[in-house]
């Protein structure tokens, strides 16, 4: 293998790379952490967007950038990389900041990276792997660096790809191309990749199997890969379900509920999944409560799914969930005895905000079941909790009600994400 040949055709690529993408919200954030003399570690799903972001931040003159994901790397090890570091100079003599994308897949990276900090040089590593980034930081690196978890592309950010001006005025025919494009989104999710013109369910199946075997499979040399492909298939094609480890054992024939949550801990630090805990006062009961299942995109939903018809009220609420994650708000879901909350968002200790996410209240039924639902879940948050907004998330309604005294905000998905 020619190094130098291969590092000069990766600096080609990620100039080609920013040719053709776009700026992202986590753009300033991001720029702010390039001031940092620390580590900065980008984290989230594959092709989600990671390497972009550092790419168009900074000047094409000042870094230098090297894909560990090239199968043409695969087999360097610790000891090769200072003769990788050393041909990066050649490559890019006046490199004032280095981008290590994928590094994780060579092992032992961490000590690399620490040893060109401590020669004072500005280290930024991209990866799609939470828990194993965050083991080996942990392990050399604490305090030494910033990280940031980059999502696929929100509806705002898919808005200002398509050059929508969101400024000014909100008219009526502003209003109508917003919601033209929502449905767009909605049908595509965020996947750059898929955005530029892919065909959205070929890329997305084939980059699930790349998640499922070379994050997972051929990194923790996971054996019963059928099971594993079942379980987040599964998860992600019932996205908002609460998931019981007893049954989830028994469906996929697990020896142990030990394995179960190996198995679902490779799916959650691989972003194909995300984990919601139930709301209690008490936080040690936080974690004894069942979980709620969400995976990472809309697109990745549509792209798996083996169902006739679609579940709408589903694809809702996981656009909630995934836009309050990107929000970085502490939030978790609520149950009483007899109704439950979908969305309980928690601001200095205190429940600020409970949100209801359904499709449509045009049946009276469904308006009593979800009012009734928040409201209950409100008096039962009082105690503690004096001053709590009610909104209930929809596909395209718009009012303010009031309901046995507790005001109630109904908004339009579309309307609520570019809040």
């Amino acid at each position: 293998m020619d190094l130098k040949t291969v590092l000069i055709e990766q600096q080609d690529e990620a100039d080609q790379i920013c040719k053709n993408s776009f700026s992202r919200d986590k753009s300033t954030e991001f720029k702010k952490l390039l001031k940092s003399k620390l580590i900065k570690i980008i984290l989230g799903v594959r092709r989600s967007g990671k390497s972009t972001l550092c790419l168009l931040s900074i000047d094409k003159d000042s870094y230098a950038y090297v894909n560990f994901d090239d199968e043409r790397l695969i087999s360097i090890n610790i000891n090769q990389l200072n003769q990788l570091y050393e041909t990066l100079l050649q490559v890019k003599p006046n490199t004032k900041y280095f981008i290590f994308d994928e590094i994780q897949n060579i092992p032992h990276w961490e000590l690399f990276v620490n040893r060109l900090h401590r020669k004072g040089l500005n280290i930024i590593v991209t990866g799609s792997n939470g828990k194993l980034l965050a083991k080996e930081l942990a392990s050399h690196l604490t305090g030494r660096h910033l990280s940031l978890e980059l999502y696929p592309f929100s509806f705002r950010e898919f808005l200002k790809m398509k050059k929508i001006n969101l400024i000014g005025p909100q008219t009526t025919e502003k209003k109508a191309v917003v919601n033209n494009h929502f449905q767009s989104y909605f049908d595509l999710g965020g996947f750059p990749e898929v955005l530029k013109g892919e065909p959205q369910g070929r890329y997305l199946r084939e980059l699930f199997d790349k998640i499922i075997m070379r994050d997972i499979v051929e990194r923790f040399q996971v054996r019963n890969v059928r099971i594993l492909k079942e379980l987040a298939m599964y998860l992600i094609q019932n996205s908002t379900g609460f998931a019981s480890l007893e049954i989830l054992k028994k469906t996929f024939s697990f020896k142990s509920v030990n394995s179960l949550r190996t198995y679902l801990g490779y799916l959650h630090d691989v972003f194909l999944i995300y984990e919601l805990s139930g709301y209690s006062h008490k936080i040690k009961e936080r974690s004894t409560m069942p979980k709620k299942y969400y995976a990472d995109d809309l697109g990745l939903m549509r792209a798996l799914n083996t169902k006739p018809t679609p579940d709408l009220g589903a694809k809702l609420e996981t656009l909630v969930f995934l836009e309050l994650k990107r929000r970085e708000h502490e939030f978790y879901y609520f149950k009483g005895s007899n109704f439950d909350v979908d969305f309980c968002i928690i601001e200095n200790t205190k429940v600020k905000k409970l949100i209801q996410v359904c499709y449509s209240l045009e049946s009276e039924k469904v308006k009593n079941r979800e009012f009734k639902s928040i409201v209950k879940a409100q008096s039962e948050l009082s105690k503690f909790h004096p001053k709590i907004e009610l909104i209930i998330i929809t596909w395209n309604e718009n009012a303010s009600f009031n309901f046995e005294g507790h005001d109630i905000k109904i908004l339009p998905i579309s309307t609520w994400l570019l809040l």
